[in-house]
């Protein structure tokens, strides 16, 4: 969902495939979305919000259960070796949660905070991005306009 570019424009949702990069987010429903607000996009220099939903298909509540199910059956576990698999995500990406959480992934799961697993499933559903510009290579890949169709 890319929000904030401006108070008029519409707020702009795609789903889909999604890339997590070294330098940032790509893929399909990215460039949906660019395509979708490339004029508002250009507008506002390229400054927006995104809110990503990395779990869609699982509720929030669900989310919350699953991480404080997880916490009481892996205790004795390292967070950043045992975590849930119904999310689907990959350990690196795991590795980046906790780190954005300010979580030690050598620490137990049984020592991790009830605020910190809500955080977690806050992040997982509607984690903020800032859009800061265009892509590493500044490149285009989206335009607005064209060829009219009567030339």
């Amino acid at each position: 969902m890319l929000d904030g570019i401006q108070k008029s424009a519409p707020e702009l949702t795609q789903t889909g495939p999604m890339l997590v990069t070294h330098w940032g987010l790509s893929g399909p429903v990215v460039l949906r979305l660019s395509a979708w607000g490339a004029r508002e996009l250009y507008q506002d220099k390229y400054q927006a919000k995104l809110v990503v939903d990395f779990i869609p298909d699982i509720h929030i509540e669900d989310v919350k259960r699953i991480l404080f199910q997880h916490k009481d059956q892996h205790a004795k576990n390292k967070v950043n070796n045992a975590f849930p698999k119904e999310f689907g995500l990959v350990k690196r990406f795991w590795g980046f949660l906790l780190e954005q959480e300010s979580l030690d992934g050598d620490m137990h799961w049984a020592t991790v905070p009830k605020s910190h697993l809500n955080a977690m499933a806050l992040r997982l559903k509607q984690w903020m991005f800032e859009v800061v510009g265009k892509g590493q290579f500044k490149d285009e890949f989206v335009t607005a306009g064209g060829v009219p169709l009567s030339e």
